[in-house]
């Protein structure tokens, strides 16, 4: 019983060090880190018998290219799921 009561209290001591390092974070970094990069094109199989790759759009994937910058440039942007 004695070696759970120092396993706790060190689990403890870890997440209280954890929570003050939370605490000194600025609002902007913790704003910052949770977003995430959705490229717009996304690469896929084309139906055409000579090209075996493409890139098609997020937000219409009927639009595909066989350029992925061409397609990146041309694609319609992705709507927020979050407002």
């Amino acid at each position: 019983m004695k070696s759970s009561h120092t396993s706790l209290i060190c689990i403890l001591m870890l997440s209280l060090v954890a929570l003050h390092q939370c605490v000194r974070m600025k609002v902007k970094e913790i704003g910052r880190s949770n977003k995430i990069y959705i490229p717009p094109c996304f690469r896929d199989s084309c139906d055409h018998v000579l090209k075996k790759d493409c890139y098609c759009c997020g937000s219409k994937p009927d639009l595909c290219w066989e350029d992925q910058h061409y397609c990146n440039t041309h694609c319609p942007p992705l709507k927020p799921l979050i407002n």
